[in-house]
């Protein structure tokens, strides 16, 4: 049985084998809207739940890979405690009833495709949009409001990490 991101908060113990998390962890916590940490807690006190020993999870999440500076924080939620570095979020799954059975964070390089590909909607929409049409001028500056964000803000510092989980 496959489950949705809206079906998450109904799944009951016994119901899946393994689960795979990926950039999802804010469903369990507090809306995005709110502006708060990432409750990477309440996500994996779920998952655990609805988990029996030995099942598995494919866990990935945003990470500090440094410490976030100021320019790092602007434009997210600007709040330096909403991630956790690696060490520390793989002290917390352990924390939370799970062993690592692998993990990895992704290269700056994965980020600049994720980040070029996220702009590249934007991109496109500059492309077909007349020259005179008043949206071109609103569209290309929230591409170069994105680009400045990352190239200028969080490149190198926020991260993405993937766990390969057991359920203890």
């Amino acid at each position: 049985m496959v489950f949705q991101v809206g079906d998450a908060r109904a799944i009951s113990a016994g119901e899946v084998d393994a689960l795979i998390v990926v950039g999802a962890s804010q469903i369990w916590g507090p809306p995005v809207e709110d502006a708060q940490p990432l409750d990477y807690t309440a996500a994996l006190t779920a998952m655990r739940a609805i988990l029996k020993p030995g099942d598995r999870v494919v866990y990935g999440e945003a990470i500090w890979s440094a410490p976030p500076t100021p320019q790092a924080i602007a434009p997210l939620a600007g709040l330096v405690d909403e991630y956790l570095s690696l060490a520390d979020l793989l002290e917390l799954v352990e924390a939370s009833g799970f062993l690592v059975a692998d993990f990895g964070e992704a290269s700056l390089e994965e980020w600049d495709e994720f980040e070029s590909g996220f702009a590249a909607r934007l991109v496109d929409e500059v492309a077909c949009l007349p020259v005179n049409d008043p949206r071109r001028a609103e569209v290309a500056g929230a591409l170069r409001g994105q680009r400045a964000a990352y190239l200028r803000g969080y490149r190198g510092i926020l991260g993405f990490a993937w766990l390969c989980l057991i359920a203890c």
